[in-house]
């Protein structure tokens, strides 16, 4: 389902997630609300099945739209996208002459043969036709104007898709322990707002998008992840004074769980120990 909203300025091609609201009667597309307050025009991409819009039906029509000149009707044009939703604003962006890409840990492809790396979404892949067009956001990455990239580079999957999307107009922008959720953990650092609105703008810069960064410092979640990390890597010892301190610096019941967990890692540890 593709839905449009006119608007000034800019055209923003929304993409869905895997955590859309497909059960709701009134759906709005993926940051909607942020580009509707700018003035700015949304296409929305809305699927009901997660095949990673690799539906005939919605590449001819976007097609369509191209040869409408929809795209070539705003001065500027921008995809968005999450995970899938990252993976179809990397895919379409070529669409549209000299888009602005921003997506949060996109997938490459998942065409079997290529993502061999790629365990996550066996089903998918077993969905529609993945040897067409739009199948493959590697081999038109250097038909996108600007595309910015954030992920996770502990996520081995995250990392390899990032790496074979490479090129001049790529920046990529790796944050370490945010998990594949990108967006929740901006919006929980109350960043997700400032970047998006510099990303899909064009305006983003590495060096501002490392300083906002700087609160994830006495951010639960970003502190939880960090102290998880440890515990799974079995640095208990120095793990327990970082979660204490994790727990002064924001102290509520994830930090606490978090502390809980790591001293009981270390308990386990000194047992075998001995």
């Amino acid at each position: 389902m593709i839905s449009y909203t006119p608007g000034r300025e800019r055209l923003v091609v929304c993409f869905d997630n895997l955590n859309s609201p497909r059960d709701k009667q009134e759906r709005v597309p993926f940051g909607f609300p942020l580009a509707l307050k700018q003035g700015w025009g949304v296409l929305g991409v809305m699927v009901k099945r997660m095949d990673w819009f690799q539906c005939p039906d919605l590449k001819e029509r976007m097609e369509e739209l191209r040869d409408l000149g929809l795209f070539d009707s705003y001065p500027h044009v921008a995809f968005y996208g999450s995970s899938m939703g990252g993976f179809g604003a990397m895919a379409f962006a070529p669409l549209a002459k000299e888009a602005t890409v921003l997506a949060y840990a996109p997938q490459s492809t998942l065409r079997p043969r290529i993502a061999q790396f790629e365990r996550r979404y066996m089903k998918a892949m077993k969905r529609g036709d993945w040897s067409g067009s739009y199948t493959d956001a590697a081999r038109t990455v250097d038909r996108i104007g600007k595309a910015y990239m954030i992920y996770d580079p502990f996520v081995e999957e995250d990392r390899l898709h990032a790496e074979r999307m490479r090129g001049g107009n790529v920046i990529a922008l790796p944050v370490r322990h945010f998990t594949h959720k990108i967006p929740p953990m901006l919006k929980l650092m109350d960043l997700l707002k400032p970047v998006a609105l510099e990303g899909l703008s064009g305006e983003l810069s590495r060096k501002h998008f490392y300083h906002l960064l700087r609160q994830r410092r006495t951010a639960a979640p970003y502190l939880v992840s960090l102290i998880d990390a440890a515990r799974d890597a079995g640095h208990t010892r120095l793990g327990v004074p970082a979660a204490e301190r994790a727990v002064n610096l924001k102290d509520n019941w994830k930090t606490r769980q978090a502390l809980k967990n790591m001293r009981s890692a270390q308990v386990s540890e000194d047992e075998v120990a001995q």
